[in-house]
């Protein structure tokens, strides 16, 4: 499986508002954090905004935070929401498709990958394998 641009951008912005949670974020500067496309993540923050992941405040003091604290945002629902498609595969047009299981083996193993997905939260991406809070490393200037 691989997870689409769009399902990384999503959580990038998550992250990076998890580790900044006393203040709001604009998109530029999120942008330039992870030295991404502005426009690009303008169309998530908004996707991520109507599933209730993150709150927008507009106006010129406003900015982007999470809506929910990062042990209520669990990692399977974000990529669940941010993917394409549940299952990789489309077999409408395969000639044996009407007795083949292939499809059915796809299902259920992505039903077991997002289900271990659901075992993780924010908070816990919000942390280093050691159990350290995450740092911003920002990127060289060129």
């Amino acid at each position: 499986m691989q997870i689409t641009r769009y399902t990384d951008y999503a959580l990038r912005v998550l992250i990076y508002l998890g580790l900044k949670p006393n203040r709001l974020c604009s998109i530029q500067e999120i942008a330039s954090a992870y030295q991404i496309s502005q426009s690009h993540l303008m169309k998530i923050v908004h996707h991520m905004s109507k599933a209730d992941f993150i709150k927008t405040v507009r106006g010129r003091n406003g900015g982007l935070q999470l809506s929910k604290k990062p042990e209520q945002i669990s990692i399977g629902s974000v990529v669940r929401y941010t993917q394409e498609t549940i299952c990789p595969i489309d077999c409408t047009d395969c000639i044996v498709r009407t007795n083949c299981n292939l499809i059915n083996i796809f299902y259920h193993a992505f039903k077991e990958f997002y289900s271990y997905l659901d075992n993780f939260t924010l908070a816990d991406i919000l942390k280093d394998p050691k159990g350290n809070p995450l740092q911003i490393i920002p990127y060289p200037s060129i």
